[in-house]
């Protein structure tokens, strides 16, 4: 039996083997997901769902992302009226408001639903799957997934995450793992809230607007997973009382006051001071820059110098996986502000140094730079690393544009 291959184009290649042909670009993505496609539009599987709009084309997005995002299901006035997945109607809305505040946008992801057609009860409003739909519709997810074959699965609600385990099991809970990259079938999943009206009650737009800011640095829809970058081998500088920064004295008095501090308090009580400090005498004790993190107002400055003090005047370990910083065993100076500084940052520990992380991050979150901030990001702009405090000058007024 002799078979004989026939190139014909750099993308068609024919075998022909007793007159058979098998095409080798009849495997290809675009290839697999348009059957896909057409044996979900002639779907029985769900008596009540059978006459419903089924919600999978190359309207959901890109087939090419990285990032795959999976809701409940069609909403009556959204994707069951328009064919396109969280679009339409106010869910949608909010959607598209979380992805352009981490500067993505809808054509560069892939959006599906746990189910793909809307299950509207009698009364005509919006209903909630069954387990049976949900195992029926898992068919057709998992073989999305394996088409679109991206780095992170976003999950968007419990129904979503529940609808996983149909495929592989995972055993996460929204409330436990939210916002966390877990290892799941090969890849990473991240449960995230259902940016729906009901889930903001339990999750507001400002938490949920953190968690996509801290999906958008584990990954990139068009780029992929962020790569970590190898430590750098670097020759320690001579230590020298000339070289200290006014931020290296106030981390050092903050530490030798509190004792052992949470990394993220450390970087809010910074914040407030210096913050303080500009409403009081129009400066900042540092100078230093605070920008828009996840978690709040964060000055990069940290990372850089509080290794120079590691070891020496404070120590930075973890307890339970918590990043904290103490008073190190052998102190090279003393820290020194003028006693204007001293002052206020007395009136700023006495006020703030008892409080725990959740307390006293909202409180930062309450002080008129992140409420514009916010009011920002729930506009829809992206407000990623954007400079609360620069140069002496505090948000909205270090906004150029």
């Amino acid at each position: 039996m002799a078979i004989s291959v026939n190139v014909q184009t750099p993308h068609a290649c024919t075998l022909e083997d007793n007159g058979m042909d098998l095409r080798l670009d009849a495997f290809s993505k675009s290839a697999r997901f348009k059957d896909l496609v057409e044996t979900v539009q002639n779907c029985t599987l769900c008596p009540r769902l059978c006459d419903r709009t089924k919600v999978l084309s190359p309207k959901n997005g890109n087939t090419e992302s990285a990032v795959l995002f999976i809701a409940e299901a069609p909403g009556r006035l959204g994707a069951d009226r328009t064919g396109i997945p969280l679009y339409g109607d106010q869910t949608g809305n909010n959607f598209e408001r979380l992805l352009g505040a981490v500067g993505w946008k809808r054509q560069q992801v892939f959006l599906t639903n746990a189910i793909l057609c809307n299950p509207r009860e009698g009364n005509g409003n919006n209903g909630t799957p069954t387990n049976e739909e949900l195992a029926n519709c898992s068919l057709y997810l998992e073989m999305t997934i394996n088409i679109v074959d991206p780095a992170v699965v976003v999950t968007l609600g419990t129904t979503a995450l529940k609808a996983l385990e149909h495929i592989s099991r995972h055993g996460l809970t929204l409330r436990n793992a939210v916002g966390k990259a877990m290892p799941w079938a090969g890849r990473k999943l991240v449960p995230l809230y259902h940016p729906g009206a009901r889930a903001l009650v339990h999750r507001g737009f400002a938490k949920q607007t953190s968690d996509f800011q801290r999906l958008a640095k584990l990954v990139h829809p068009t780029k992929g997973l962020a790569r970590r970058r190898s430590p750098r081998t670097t020759t320690a500088k001579p230590f020298s009382l000339d070289d200290l920064t006014p931020f290296q004295h106030l981390v050092c008095l903050l530490v030798q006051t509190l004792g052992r501090i949470t990394y993220f308090r450390l970087t809010k009580l910074l914040y407030l001071i210096d913050l303080a400090a500009i409403d009081a005498y129009g400066r900042s004790i540092t100078g230093e820059i605070y920008i828009r993190q996840p978690d709040g107002p964060w000055p990069p400055a940290l990372k850089k110098e509080l290794p120079s003090l590691d070891g020496m005047e404070v120590v930075v370990s973890y307890r339970r996986r918590v990043p904290m910083v103490e008073p190190g065993p052998s102190r090279r100076f003393e820290p020194i502000l003028d006693d204007q500084s001293l002052e206020l940052v007395a009136e700023v520990i006495a006020k703030y140094g008892t409080l725990n992380n959740s307390e006293i991050k909202s409180v930062a979150y309450k002080t008129s730079p992140m409420r514009f901030v916010l009011s920002q990001e729930r506009q829809g702009r992206d407000m990623q690393r954007f400079p609360i405090i620069y140069k002496d000058k505090a948000a909205p007024t270090t906004d150029n544009g």
